[in-house]
């Protein structure tokens, strides 16, 4: 399989279809979204797309280092290589290395000055000219899209911005900067994406896509909030301590449970067990060097945790909401194997709880940092999760989230 075939095959290629294939050279994109929303995770996945077909990218990031940026680009290769060999997904990273160069502003704000200088360096010192530039992090404001519009021209290059202002509303009028505007909006189950500027062209319906994947969905695919706690699907993997914790919790109230499960693996719970085949773990599997990197803890090779880590897969994929019980680090990961359970949450712009049993408090991931809340069970599907070491305040706070969610 070649890797343009590869690119065929990923999910974006019916957004880019109704983009119009996307930007054409001279233009410039701009995602417009708030924090936590996925606007990162789609120009990275139009850049891949990109590099995939042999085009040179700029990635510029105006927050985050290089490291974030490359682990970003290996989890979406992780998760469209799948059908590639161990040595043809060895070829695609290094064909990737090759065709993208990644900069990193450490905290200054991009602009068009500095956009310039830096292909002018690169030009210049390792002869590098690239067809695709992200520049994540900066919305260009009216004052500066002329010269960047120029600038795309003169090199024809197609640029890419993101930013952090409020998307428009269904009624909003008025024109904005940019050839194509893109705005993201958050619901329960998905993301909404509104095209509101597209060339000359008419301009598509919104649509519906997978938090996980960016896949359009079909409108009436869409989760509703559930009526009563018997609408809710509770997917966990039934081990001793928080994952048996959620499912007795779910049981005792009348929720519904898939519990994953691999031979090897020791279940405290067997309600609603789903055994997983070796087809469906790998549909999970990560590299343990990629987990260990953005856990900044190390995770041995043929250990058990690799199938612990394909199941959580599963648990958070199927779920529109997060709940884990755990211990907050001062880096912002969660202890444990199930801090992996964590980074897909984040990483898929899932909706995402953590009960930090250290403070006895409940944590909400705003897209940027953990803000104190009380969650309640507003999702039909469900993910819950956690420590082995549950402590009693753990217990009760797993208790309450479902009791209060239902009053009456």
């Amino acid at each position: 399989m070649s890797l343009s075939d590869l690119s065929d095959r990923g999910p974006l290629r019916p957004l880019l279809h109704a983009l119009g294939g996307g930007l054409s050279p001279g233009e410039v994109g701009v995602v417009r979204a708030r924090a936590g929303s996925g606007k990162t995770a789609l120009v990275l996945q139009f850049a891949l797309d990109r590099l995939l077909r042999g085009a040179a990218v700029l990635h510029i990031a105006g927050t985050g280092t290089i490291e974030q940026v490359r682990d970003g680009y290996e989890s979406l290769l992780d998760g469209l290589g799948r059908p590639l060999r161990p040595a043809e997904r060895t070829e695609a990273r290094l064909f990737i290395e090759r065709h993208r160069i990644i900069h990193a502003t450490r905290g200054a704000v991009p602009d068009v000055a500095r956009l310039k200088h830096v292909l002018d360096q690169l030009a210049d010192v390792v002869e590098f000219q690239p067809v695709l530039v992200v520049v994540d992090g900066w919305e260009p404001e009216a004052a500066s899209f002329d010269a960047l519009s120029a600038l795309a021209k003169a090199r024809h290059l197609a640029i890419w911005c993101t930013g952090n202002s409020e998307p428009l509303t269904e009624d909003a009028s008025g024109d904005t900067v940019g050839d194509v505007v893109l705005d993201l909006v958050p619901e329960r189950s998905h993301v909404m994406l509104h095209v509101r500027k597209l060339r000359a062209a008419a301009l598509p319906a919104p649509l519906r896509l997978d938090t996980a994947t960016f896949t359009a969905r079909a409108a009436e695919a869409a989760d509703a909030h559930p009526r009563t706690v018997a609408e809710v699907t509770l997917y966990s993997g039934g081990a001793a301590g928080a994952e048996a914790a959620f499912g007795e919790a779910a049981e005792r109230h009348g929720a519904r449970e898939v519990n994953y499960t691999f031979t090897g693996h020791v279940q405290a719970r067997t309600r609603g067990a789903h055994p997983l085949t070796e087809q469906e773990l790998q549909a999970g599997d990560v590299s343990l060097a990629y987990v260990s990197r953005r856990l900044r803890r190390e995770y041995a090779e043929g250990s058990q945790i690799r199938r612990v880590l394909q199941s959580l897969w599963h648990q958070v994929g199927n779920a529109q909401v997060v709940y884990v019980v755990g211990a907050i680090q001062e880096d912002g990961t969660v202890t444990g194997g199930t801090g992996w359970s964590v980074e897909l949450a984040r990483m898929w712009s899932k909706r995402l709880w953590v009960f930090d049993q250290d403070k006895g408090i409940w944590f909400r991931w705003n897209g940027e940092d953990w803000v104190e809340g009380t969650p309640k069970l507003d999702a039909t599907t469900i993910c819950g999760t956690g420590t082995r070491y549950l402590s009693e305040s753990g217990r009760q706070a797993i208790e309450d989230l479902f009791a209060r969610s239902f009053v009456g």
